[in-house]
């Protein structure tokens, strides 16, 4: 597919297509010039602009509740969610060993190619319009979410659930890979591996494999 397809997927037209083509470049492609810095601007700008609107619209809530919707919005498994809806995954530019590497363990690198869209979209334009595109590509996160919600991440629904079981707890080994971060937990002998682009969010999404596996195995 040719990059101005995708353009049109995301709703934006780049006056600098060079930054939308940085922002495709994982660091296991080309180690000197990626999109990680990209990447860290725009993890930024789209925590910035969900507290702007989360303040304005919930003008009486205090800042735990805030904390947490905002954490809601921008997890990890949202912006995969939403790199896979958008099919990103054709774009990027990946090392031959990582584009084989499984659809799971891609996971941490399709969250990170939106942050880093986020940031070349800041960058090539302005605030205003930033912030046009980011409560767009959240229209549907935005609009269903409300102050009656419970907002846990993984890592505490997994506590919660383990220690109804009466099941002790895992203990979160993380170590650098060339993707992000890797994490590591046994839970009742078996063994669960989570990906992200930070340890926090390599941990919450071991976290998120272990519930699912749980959640299904009791369904």
């Amino acid at each position: 597919m040719h990059i101005k397809e995708l353009e049109g997927k995301l709703g934006y037209d780049f006056e600098n297509l060079d930054l939308l083509e940085l922002a495709l470049i994982h660091k296991s492609s080309n180690n000197t010039l990626n999109n990680e810095r990209l990447e860290f601007l725009g993890d930024a700008v789209l925590n910035s602009i969900i507290s702007q609107y989360l303040f304005l619209k919930f003008p009486n809530e205090k800042e735990g509740l805030l904390t947490r919707m905002r954490s809601h919005l921008v997890k990890g498994e949202t912006l995969t969610k939403k790199a896979i809806e958008i099919g990103i995954i054709e774009f990027i530019k990946l090392s031959k060993g990582t584009a084989k590497l499984s659809e799971n363990r891609k996971h941490s690198i399709l969250e990170g190619s939106i942050e880093s869209i986020i940031g070349a979209v800041f960058l090539d334009s302005d605030w205003k319009r930033v912030e046009v595109f980011i409560l767009n590509l959240f229209k549907q996160e935005l609009s269903s979410i409300g102050i009656d919600q419970e907002f846990r991440d993984a890592k505490t629904e997994l506590q919660e659930l383990l220690q109804s079981k009466k099941l002790e707890l895992p203990k979160y080994d993380t170590s650098e890979s060339k993707i992000g971060f890797d994490c590591e937990i046994f839970i009742d002998g078996k063994r669960f591996i989570g990906s992200g682009n930070s340890k926090r969010y390599s941990e919450i999404a071991v976290a998120q494999e272990a519930l699912n596996y749980l959640k299904d195995k009791n369904a």
